[in-house]
């Protein structure tokens, strides 16, 4: 009979790694199109901080490019949306060019 039980309890624990549970992890900041055709040329730094929030990452070398990242876990979650930006602003802090995966200007 114990030998019964430390087998099912075996099997069982064998059963749980086989199919664990994922939680998906998303981090960063998910940029929709709406929120990207605010983006223009002129801007300063404050306007596009209001717009998407502070930048994921920004160049300790320079305060002049800021990037947006966003990353998931789930290769499926959102998949049209806009999973990196990254904002050229010129020596005034006005934005002169961004950049995404899909989109140059």
């Amino acid at each position: 009979m114990i030998r019964l039980l430390i087998s099912i309890a075996l099997i069982a624990s064998l059963t749980a790694c086989i199919n664990p549970h994922r939680v998906r992890v998303d981090q960063g900041v998910l940029i929709d199109q709406s929120s990207l055709e605010n983006l223009q040329a002129g801007l300063t730094q404050d306007q596009v901080r209001r717009i998407f929030g502070p930048p994921s990452n920004q160049s300790s070398f320079s305060n002049n490019r800021w990037e947006y990242v966003f990353r998931s876990t789930d290769p499926t979650f959102q998949s049209d949306k806009v999973k990196l930006l990254v904002i050229e602003f010129d020596a005034q802090g006005y934005v002169t060019r961004w950049t995404t995966p899909n989109n140059k200007s």
